[in-house]
């Protein structure tokens, strides 16, 4: 996106010709350590396609504002599901021009540890791709911290929440729980970020953001950073043993780059139904070595190094 700055995934809605990307930015140029402050949700347009490039047009949604996953209902209306009450200014949070990144790195811990005792999710919604965006009320989506909504073609809405499946015919709701995701008997790892998606056979899938902790972040060419899970129903789910993606990016040129991390899956499907792209928040660096995550996993390279939306044609039938 241009300005060049920090952002951590988002969604695409496409409309009329124009590609419209919400995607978590943080404000003030500061880094990914300080999210719990300085992100909001930026609204940027791209007319050449999902893979931008994308340049900015406003703030959808202000500080502190998180984890953007926009969707387009049937009736015409829109929706940004995020965390954060979005209150704040469009350029809250710190001023990171200047400052030690590990302070903002013990900040930011500090903060997150506070995050149950303020509004854990929002939804915002507008009759217009370009806003204003205004908060749902009432909001009935519950305790739901990350939410990850997907409209089905049949107009249902589900959302994952954590280890959770719900679903409403509204978005006003109830929101009822209905599965829980598996999350053992796949890849080795702690598994957050559930996204589900049908397939045009009408199956249900979840892909999750999976990491480890206990190992080394020096490189990471091998590391865990995805789960698979399907379902014939969206009902009983079961979990693949082999992560459908990893690291490894091939890029435009053909140059093929190594991601500490990759997170927030978001999937994007053309007008025909088919899946065509995939959204994440990603670390733009092959290792972290540095104080205090170097031997956390590669997970953490996130809040020492650069960090980017990432936009990545798919090839699957």
């Amino acid at each position: 996106m241009t300005p060049n700055v920090t952002s951590w995934g988002g969604g695409i809605i496409h409309d009329n010709g124009t590609y419209h990307l919400y995607v978590s930015r943080m404000t003030n140029n500061c880094s990914l350590s300080t999210w719990v402050k300085n992100s909001r949700i930026d609204h940027a347009v791209s007319t050449t396609g999902p893979t931008g490039p994308y340049y900015f047009h406003d703030v959808a949604i202000n500080t502190f504002s998180h984890n953007a996953a926009p969707i387009a209902l049937p009736d015409g209306t829109y929706v940004i599901f995020h965390i954060g009450s979005g209150e704040g200014g469009p350029n809250g949070g710190n001023n990171c021009t200047t400052g030690s990144q590990f302070l903002e790195l013990q900040e930011s811990r500090l903060l997150r540890r506070n995050l149950f005792s303020v509004s854990r999710n929002m939804v915002h919604v507008s009759a217009s791709l370009y806003g204003p965006w205004k908060p749902l009320v009432p909001k009935n989506l519950g305790d739901c911290n990350n939410p990850a909504p997907w409209v089905h073609p049949n107009g249902t809405i589900y959302v994952g929440c954590r280890g959770i499946l719900k679903r409403a015919d509204h978005i006003s709701g109830p929101f009822i729980e209905i599965a829980s995701f598996p999350n053992s008997g796949g890849p080795n790892g702690i598994y957050e970020d559930p996204q589900i998606y049908t397939d045009h056979h009408g199956n249900f899938h979840c892909l999750y953001h999976a990491y480890e902790l206990n190992a080394s972040s020096f490189n990471c060419s091998n590391s865990l950073v995805s789960a698979h899970a399907y379902s014939r129903d969206g009902l009983t789910w079961n979990i693949s043993k082999y992560p459908p993606y990893g690291t490894q990016v091939v890029q435009s040129t053909g140059e093929t780059i190594t991601l500490a991390t990759r997170e927030r899956p978001k999937p994007f499907f053309s007008a025909s139904g088919k899946m065509t792209h995939l959204v994440q928040g990603v670390c733009g660096s092959p290792f972290c070595a540095s104080p205090p995550y170097q031997n956390h996993g590669c997970v953490n390279c996130k809040y020492l190094q650069w960090d980017f939306t990432l936009v990545s044609p798919l090839d699957i039938d």
